[in-house]
């Protein structure tokens, strides 16, 4: 495998597992970071990092001179525009000539626009992408179960035993962990130009996929109570959920990331108690008969992590 792929977002928790895999299955990895001091664990793990910014076409440019693929992902934050990002990352990849990116919006593209830009901006995203003319597969991923290591978590759970999330406790979710996303990517890297697409036979020379969307979930759909359960029985002590309100979330997100984000996450959250009960739920089967991995259950996962919960994980049953 030698092909290079040029990896954006390697350095955080969604494309580390990107770029990490990528190496153990022996490709040739470049990523692009703002700082590569920060980075060094993955140039010591093989990667080649370089210095840029997905704002400075420039530099986007030369990180992407001489790549195969792309694995895209954009930055989470209020301030910059990300459609402004996702053009200088596409418009450098055309010039590159590369045979594929892989897209991972971070998130569920609506069907239809919202009115709200922290989500609309995706249908903007997907389409901007699908016109540049580049083979492209695109992944969209549902809730992170990293999401349940934030402030808005961690200190009551640690504390209370109360597990607090922003979303109705009636309201199932196919949470899925961040490396699993990162195994999807990798797997839709590893499509090969095979001389057609599944989409559309008579395009010569597409990876096998090219075209396809894929939205992505865990293999479990948890109500709030569902996932305490989970929770108490790998800790070994009880937990209980409680649906904090989006506003509550969002003042300590804003804490994070400055009131321009804040309206926008607590406008988001508002919407989604307005969606469909199982808008959060993914059937994966056919999903994984395309790009087959290895999913993590939740249960898993908390035992993973049962450390930063304040309690040893229960003993296996």
């Amino acid at each position: 495998m030698n092909d290079l792929i040029l990896t954006y977002g390697a350095g955080g928790v969604q494309g580390a597992p990107v770029a990490r895999g990528l190496l153990k299955h022996g490709y040739q990895v470049r990523a692009l970071v703002r700082d590569t001091a920060k980075n060094r664990m993955l140039a010591s793990a093989g990667a080649e990092v370089v210095p840029g910014d997905l704002a400075d076409l420039e530099s986007v440019r030369r990180a992407s001179q001489g790549v195969d693929k792309v694995f895209l992902m954009l930055p989470f934050s209020g301030g910059g525009n990300p459609l402004e990002y996702a053009q200088n990352a596409i418009q450098a990849a055309q010039e590159a000539g590369v045979k594929l990116l892989v897209l991972n919006t971070s998130g569920q593209t609506p069907k239809q626009a919202s009115g709200l830009p922290m989500l609309d901006y995706r249908i903007e995203l997907e389409a901007m992408l699908r016109g540049s003319g580049l083979p492209q597969i695109i992944l969209r991923p549902t809730g992170y179960m990293e999401n349940l290591l934030g402030p808005w978590v961690l200190p009551r759970l640690q504390a209370e035993g109360v597990l607090a999330y922003p979303v109705s406790a009636k309201r199932p979710i196919s949470w899925i962990a961040a490396e699993d996303v990162g195994r999807f990517a990798v797997a839709a890297l590893g499509q090969s130009a095979l001389g057609q697409s599944a989409l559309d036979q008579s395009a010569p020379g597409q990876p096998d996929l090219a075209g396809q969307a894929f939205d992505l979930g865990g293999p479990q759909a948890l109500t709030g109570d569902g996932l305490a359960e989970v929770f108490s029985q790998v800790l070994n002590r009880p937990i209980r959920y409680e649906a904090i309100s989006p506003e509550a979330f969002g003042q300590i997100m804003g804490r994070m990331m400055g009131p321009q984000a804040e309206a926008g996450i607590v406008a988001a959250y508002r919407a989604s108690e307005a969606a469909p009960l199982d808008e959060l739920v993914v059937e994966m089967q056919g999903v994984l008969e395309k790009l087959p991995i290895q999913q993590t259950t939740l249960e898993a996962w908390v035992k993973g992590h049962a450390a930063l919960f304040g309690s040893p994980a229960a003993a296996p049953r």
